[in-house]
């Protein structure tokens, strides 16, 4: 048989010795603290958490349908086709440039192979950005280096809206 300690013994006789009444207000009482701690370290910080998700739901909701619609874009990328609307290099470059309406800005237009090496005399830098799109998304073509000259006015100041291009572009192969 198994001997209980003296202090819980002596703690056994106290509680035993309490009025019935007090007893039960004691543990009515260590009932309500439980409840009160359990609340405050668990419920209430669970309720909270769950409140400030519920706030961040619409946000999350928009970056995941706004990853959607990147993801089915670039899907739609890749649906595009794989080979360049021209096969020769030269009349690729020629006949995009002629749709921009810089077919004759250019100064110089050396082709090897896959690779053109081109300069354009003047031109602005949006026309020269969106030509390169073009040239990337339909033909195949990057821009392995480039040397962009602001081109200054009759005042001397840099104008800004337009630049001489040196460019060297090479073609991927599908």
């Amino acid at each position: 048989m198994t001997t209980i300690p003296p202090t819980l013994e002596r703690w056994r006789l106290q509680w035993q010795q309490r009025p019935r009444r007090e007893r039960h207000t004691i543990i009515v009482l260590a009932v309500l603290v439980v409840a009160a701690l359990l609340w405050l370290w668990l419920w209430l910080p669970l309720t909270q958490h769950l409140q400030h998700l519920q706030r961040e739901l619409p946000f999350a909701r928009a970056q995941l349908e706004q990853a959607q619609r990147q993801f089915d874009e670039s899907a739609g990328l890749n649906r595009q086709t794989a080979t360049p609307s021209t096969a020769d290099t030269r009349a690729a470059i020629e006949r995009a440039a002629a749709r921009f309406n810089i077919a004759t800005a250019i100064v110089t237009l050396d082709v090897q192979q896959n690779t053109a090496s081109i300069t354009f005399s003047a031109l602005s830098f949006g026309t020269l950005v969106q030509w390169l799109e073009t040239l990337q998304r339909e033909e195949h073509f990057y821009v392995t280096a480039a040397t962009l000259t602001p081109l200054a006015d009759t005042t001397g100041k840099h104008a800004g809206r337009q630049l001489r291009a040196d460019l060297i572009l090479a073609r991927s192969s599908p």
